[in-house]
């Protein structure tokens, strides 16, 4: 009793005598007892004071840390409850004044990088997830959280000019990282040309070295096949692109999977398949002047052989010059021509087998088909009877036929009947004119003398009677 009436005098006059000359200044409300003890002034009592009941209430870390840390002065009433006043902020106000956004009391250690991360808009994955934050939020020599770039380049820009296999800057690669790389790991990277670009890597393309047909860099590419195979084309002689004046447009003969055999379909890729001897020929032989604007006519190629035929001799004989009308491209020769499928004169008779420099003496264009335009000689030179002086029709096929020319018939019913009567006689009977068988007579010696009126002569005879008989 008598020892703590003492403590509580000597509380009293230090707090009486002493108020003035605390180094806890003046608005510090509590006894000295609170923190002090009398058997060494300078041995704080921590755990009398109750903290919590302070506008800052002590947690996690902040439980072990000796009053000075935060309370340097001892002026307690002037101590300040924002982290910095304690904390060094080494975001330099990039983030602001809120700690708490980031660390908590019991771990200054940042754990919840993912979920800050996440409601910024950038969430880390792959190898994201383990990188050190000044990895990307290092701004010369300070951490920055502000305006941040989310572009792969802005934190790899260091790799990509750095990278010479390939080397991004000198072939022009892409700053899109995400083209080729990601964020599980940066390497092996990978691009998906089908998927990337207009031109899918097919046939022989898969696993060309990338610089191959990237010479130029990886923008504005052609994907014509001469872009990349110009040499070839220029160094190929067999045969010999450039001299035979090849298209360059490569795929005609070539395709992906193989540049070497090439092959080009005629058929499929031209207006003129190759049939029968055509076929297997050499390209040059008919492409003498290249690949272009080639007339696909036989006479563009065969006009030697139509010049220098002689049996028949084609030019002499103005043959036509569709060499297909009598060739074909199975064999050139034997030729043939079908008279009948390929005129309107069907060789008959005595026609076939007639040469045909015979008709056509003055070539093959507009040839008439009537009979005397090529028997005129023949009609002209007839005497028995005379063609010419007896005025006979020039019509040849009223008596004459292509089997047999010297044979003649005539029907003479198409004028006169002479079937009627006695009247199938010898012409002359009637026809005593040899040189005119247009001139004809009734009134002979053994024939019709007792006329009804000899003055009409024949010709009152076949009015009365055209049939021939009595009756009329």
């Amino acid at each position: 009793m008598y020892k703590f009436i003492l403590f509580i005098l000597f509380a009293f006059f230090v707090t009486t005598a002493f108020a003035e000359k605390s180094p806890h200044g003046e608005k510090l409300k509590i006894n000295c007892v609170v923190c002090h003890n009398t058997d060494d002034w300078k041995k704080i009592k921590t755990g009398e004071f109750n903290h919590n009941k302070t506008n800052f209430a002590l947690m996690g870390q902040h439980k072990t840390v000796g009053c000075k840390k935060c309370h340097p002065t001892l002026e307690f009433a002037k101590a300040k409850t924002e982290c910095s006043a304690c904390h060094v902020d080494i975001h330099q106000e990039t983030v602001g004044q809120d700690c708490a956004r980031c660390h908590t009391t019991n771990s200054w250690i940042v754990t919840n990088i993912q979920q800050i991360h996440q409601q910024q808009g950038f969430t880390l994955i792959g190898a994201h997830a383990s990188a050190d934050c000044s990895g990307c939020h290092t701004s010369g020599s300070r951490l920055r959280f502000d305006n941040i770039n989310t572009d792969c380049f802005a934190c790899h820009k260091t790799q990509y000019e750095a990278t010479t296999k390939p080397n991004h800057t000198t072939a022009k690669f892409s700053t899109d990282c995400q083209s080729c790389h990601n964020s599980t790991a940066w390497q092996p990277s990978t691009f998906n040309h089908n998927m990337n670009t207009t031109f899918p890597l097919t046939g022989a393309h898969i696993g060309v070295a990338c610089v191959t047909c990237h010479t130029n860099g990886f923008t504005a590419i052609p994907t014509t096949c001469v872009s990349c195979h110009l040499a070839n084309f220029n160094v190929t002689t067999n045969p010999n692109h450039t001299t035979a004046k090849f298209s360059t447009d490569c795929q005609t003969c070539h395709n992906k999977s193989a540049w070497q055999p090439s092959t080009f379909n005629h058929s499929t890729a031209t207006t003129f398949p190759l049939t029968g001897a055509h076929v297997g020929v050499a390209c040059i032989t008919c492409h003498t002047n290249g690949y272009a604007a080639i007339p696909s006519t036989c006479v563009s190629c065969h006009l030697a052989n139509f010049n220098a035929t002689t049996n028949p001799n084609h030019t002499t004989a103005k043959f036509s010059t569709d060499c297909q009308t009598c060739h074909s491209t199975t064999t050139w020769n034997p030729s043939t021509f079908n008279h009948s499928t390929a005129t309107t004169f069907p060789l008959t008779g005595a026609h076939i087998g007639v040469s045909c420099i015979s008709c056509h003496t003055k070539g093959y264009a507009a040839i008439p088909t009537t009979c005397v335009s090529c028997h005129l000689t023949n009609y002209n030179a007839t005497t028995n009877p005379g063609h010419s002086a007896a005025k006979f029709p020039t019509t040849c096929e009223t008596c004459h036929s292509t089997i047999n020319w010297t044979s003649s018939t005539f029907n003479h019913t198409s004028y006169f009947p002479i079937t009627n009567g006695n009247h199938n006689v010898s012409c002359t009977i009637c026809h005593t004119n040899s040189t005119n068988y247009a001139v004809f007579t009734c009134l002979t010696a053994s024939c019709h003398t007792n006329a009804h009126n000899r003055n009409q002569g024949s010709s009152g005879c076949y009015s009365c009677h055209p049939t021939g008989r009595g009756g009329g």
